[in-house]
C-alpha cells in the first residue's frame, strides 16, 4: 500500500503488481488503483462490488481509467495488441471484449516514486509492430480537500497512438444505497440515449436525479451523454456529485473537453464516465489532469 496524507486528507494506493497485485485485470490501468480516499470521516473509494477478484474486470474503487485498444484492427486471434496502462495483449477470438480477461504477453516495465503528498507511476511499452509508449500517471494532494490525477503519454514508436482515455469514477459515498438522495449535476443541460424507459431515473435541466432507491441487482445506464444541442465533442468535461442526505460530495474537472460521457449506476454507486480523445504522433507527447475537490 502507499499513503499520501495531508491534515485533513488521506489517499491509499495499490501498487501494481502482476503477481500479487489487487489488480491484475486487463480492463483498468493497473496505476494509481485507489484503495482508500479518506475524508472528514468517509472513505469515498471503498468497495463496492460484492465478490473480490484480482482477475475480475472492475475490481477497482475510486477514480479508476481504461484506455481503448490500440492495433486491435491490425492483429488476427492469437496476435498482439496494447492497451495502455496494461501492456500487449493476445487477441481472442470474436469481437473485443474488455469484459473478459486478456492474456498478457507483455507487461511492459513499470517504475514508482512516491513523495509526502504524490505518487508518480511510469510504464514503458514497445512492440515489434512499432506502437510503443511512455506513460506516466501522478496522483497529488493539492489542497486540504482536494486532488489531482496526471497523465503524459509520450510516443516512443514509429505509429501514431490513437483512440480515447474514460475514467469510471467509482466513488461510494460511504456505501450508501443509490437513490433520490444521490444528485449528479453538470456545468451543461444533459441529454443522452436511457438503455431502457426508466422510471427511477432521468434528466433535469442541468443533472441527473433518481425518484426511488435502486435495489439490489438493479442498475441503469444512458450513453451518449452530452450536452444538450450541442453533440458529442466539446462539451465540458466536469461534473458535481453529491449525496444529500449526508452532505458529501465530489467535484471534478478534466482539463480536456470530453468527447462522448456515459453513465452507469447500481444500488451502490453513480458513476459518471467522461471521454477523453488522443491522437499522439511519433515523438510528440499528449497530457491531461482531473482535478478533484471533496464536498
Amino acid at each position: 500500500m502507499i499513503k499520501i496524507s495531508n491534515d485533513t486528507l488521506k489517499i491509499t494506493l495499490h501498487a501494481p503488481d502482476g503477481e500479487k497485485g489487487y489488480y491484475r485485470g486487463t480492463r483498468f490501468d493497473w496505476a494509481g488503483v485507489f484503495a482508500e480516499i479518506g475524508y472528514r470521516g468517509c472513505n469515498y473509494a471503498e468497495p463496492w462490488f460484492e465478490a473480490y477478484s484480482p482477475l475480475m474486470h472492475d475490481a477497482v474503487c475510486g477514480p479508476a481509467e481504461e484506455f481503448s485498444p490500440i492495433g486491435l484492427e491490425d492483429s488476427s486471434a492469437g496476435e498482439p495488441f496494447l492497451k495502455i496502462g496494461v501492456g500487449v495483449l493476445e487477441k481472442m477470438e470474436g469481437e473485443y471484449d474488455r469484459f473478459k480477461l486478456h492474456e498478457i504477453l507483455d507487461p511492459g516495465q513499470r517504475s514508482l516514486h512516491v513523495e509526502e503528498d504524490s505518487v508518480t507511476f511510469g510504464h514503458s511499452v514497445y512492440m515489434s509492430s512499432g506502437y510503443g509508449y511512455e506513460y506516466v500517471k501522478k496522483v497529488s494532494l493539492t489542497g486540504p480537500d482536494s486532488f489531482r490525477i496526471s497523465h503524459k503519454l509520450v510516443n516512443t514508436g514509429s505509429r501514431t497512438l490513437k483512440g480515447d482515455v474514460y475514467n469510471h469514477n467509482f466513488f461510494t459515498m460511504g456505501l450508501l444505497e443509490t437513490g433520490a438522495s444521490r444528485q449528479l449535476d453538470f456545468p451543461f443541460r444533459p441529454e443522452g440515449d436511457w438503455r431502457a424507459e426508466y422510471s427511477e431515473v432521468g434528466f433535469t435541466e442541468d443533472g441527473i436525479r433518481f425518484t426511488r432507491t435502486l435495489q439490489k441487482g438493479e442498475s441503469v445506464f444512458t450513453g451518449n451523454l452530452h450536452e444538450a444541442g450541442k453533440g458529442l465533442e466539446g462539451s465540458p468535461n466536469a461534473f458535481v456529485l453529491r449525496e444529500q442526505q449526508t452532505g458529501r460530495g465530489v467535484s471534478s474537472r478534466c482539463s480536456e473537453p470530453m468527447i462522448k460521457s456515459v453513465f452507469w449506476s447500481n444500488h451502490r454507486i453513480a458513476c459518471i464516465e467522461p471521454y477523453v480523445g488522443f491522437d499522439v504522433r511519433p515523438g510528440d507527447v499528449f497530457g491531461f489532469d482531473i482535478d478533484y475537490s471533496l464536498l
